[in-house]
C-alpha cells in the first residue's frame, strides 16, 4: 500500500514539474518574442533615419519628402514614427517635420495622407491647411 502511495506522489510530482516548466518557457518564449519585437523596430526606424541623414548630407532631399523617401511609411507606429524624426533631428540638426504643428497629432495618419513622388510633396498646400503651420 505505501509503495503505491509513493509511486502515485511521485508521478504526480512529475507531472507538476512539467506543467511548471511548461508555464515557465511560455513566459520566457513571450519575453523573447517582446524583446525581438522592439530589436526589430528598432533596426526599421535606424534604417529609415540612415537613409534620410545620407539624402540630407548630399544635398538630394530633406525635410518631409526626405523623410518619405527614406521610408518612413514603413514604420508600423507613431511612436516608431517619432523616434525617427528625433534620430534624425539629432543626425542632421534640423528637424524634418519643423514647418508642421504636430503636437498631439497622431503621425502615422499624418505621413499616411502625404502624397509624393521623386522630387517633392505633392499635397504640401493640403497637409499644412490640415496640420497648421508653427
Amino acid at each position: 500500500m505505501f509503495e503505491i502511495a509513493l509511486s502515485v506522489a511521485g508521478l504526480l510530482l512529475s507531472v507538476l514539474t512539467f506543467f511548471l516548466g511548461v508555464r515557465r518557457g511560455q513566459k520566457y518564449r513571450q519575453e523573447d518574442l517582446a524583446a525581438a519585437a522592439e530589436h526589430e523596430a528598432d533596426h526599421r526606424i535606424d534604417r529609415v533615419v540612415q537613409q534620410y541623414a545620407i539624402l540630407v548630407r548630399t544635398n538630394q532631399t530633406g525635410a518631409l519628402h526626405g523623410l518619405l523617401v527614406a521610408g518612413i511609411r514603413n514604420l508600423r507606429s507613431s511612436d516608431e514614427i517619432r523616434l525617427a524624426r528625433e534620430r534624425a533631428a539629432a543626425q542632421t540638426g534640423n528637424d524634418p517635420l519643423r514647418q508642421y504643428s504636430l503636437a498631439g497629432v497622431d503621425l502615422k495618419e499624418f505621413v499616411d495622407a502625404c502624397v509624393f513622388d521623386n522630387t517633392s510633396v505633392k499635397n504640401d498646400r493640403e497637409l499644412l491647411e490640415r496640420f497648421g503651420k508653427k
